[in-house]
């Protein structure tokens, strides 16, 4: 007769934890259905964000659809307010104010018919002061003066207005010769001639007569001149 010897049972061990059973998980699916599930997933998450996307821009285009409407809006209401200003110039409380401009317009009218033939003398002197700083910087105009022709006057030649004396200094001859170019291509002023040129302790003095035309007739109130002025 043999003896068995048994272990003896570890006493730290429960029976519970010596019966437990151990927790094994295995992914025992096929795997084109793992594939499938992936599949409708990402087709989800596409629609979602499509959707997000579509919400996005109908909520952008309402909001630019509510400012053209606000700006059409304003559009037409200061259309009319320019309307019934229009028509209240019409009334009697801007009837004295439309009837005061419309006076000054017809005055000026007036003033510019009746001032046609009107010498501007102020466009003549700026016209002489130019072309005299055109020439050289050293040409001086010391004085201008002028004379009309009598109206009527069988010896005045047709066209002729009056004449101008204009006098003043510059460096030397050459730069008087040059002036009178410079005045012999205008129209208003013509036939410039020196009548006398005299050497000085300034340089030389000069004298230039110049006859004065028709074309310088310019009123005060004219549109515009013939040299440019008024």
């Amino acid at each position: 007769m043999t003896t068995t010897a048994l272990m003896p049972v570890d006493p730290t061990v429960s029976p519970q934890q010596a019966a437990r059973i151990l927790t094994i998980r295995a992914d025992l699916l096929p795997p084109e259905i793992r594939e499938g599930r992936r599949a409708r997933r990402t087709r989800t998450l596409i629609v979602l964000l499509m959707v997000a996307t579509l919400a996005v821009l109908g909520a952008w285009y309402w909001q630019a659809l509510v400012a053209k409407q606000t700006a059409d809006e304003e559009y037409n209401d200061t259309f009319q307010s320019l309307t019934k200003a229009r028509t209240d110039q019409k009334t009697d409380e801007f009837r004295a104010l439309v009837e005061y401009q419309e006076g000054g317009e017809i005055l000026n009218a007036e003033l510019k018919a009746m001032m046609a033939n009107d010498l501007s003398w102020t466009n003549l002197i700026n016209l002489l002061r130019d072309r005299a700083e055109d020439t050289d910087p050293t040409m001086t105009i010391r004085e201008i003066t002028a004379s009309l022709a009598a109206a009527g006057d069988a010896e005045v030649p047709a066209g002729v207005v009056g004449t101008l004396t204009v006098t003043g200094t510059a460096d030397n001859k050459r730069i008087v010769a040059d002036y009178v170019n410079e005045l012999g291509d205008l129209e208003d002023l013509v036939n410039p001639f020196v009548t006398n040129v005299t050497k000085g302790q300034d340089g030389f003095s000069y004298t230039i007569s110049i006859t004065i035309t028709d074309k310088a007739l310019c009123g005060r109130f004219a549109d515009e001149c013939p040299s440019g002025g008024k």
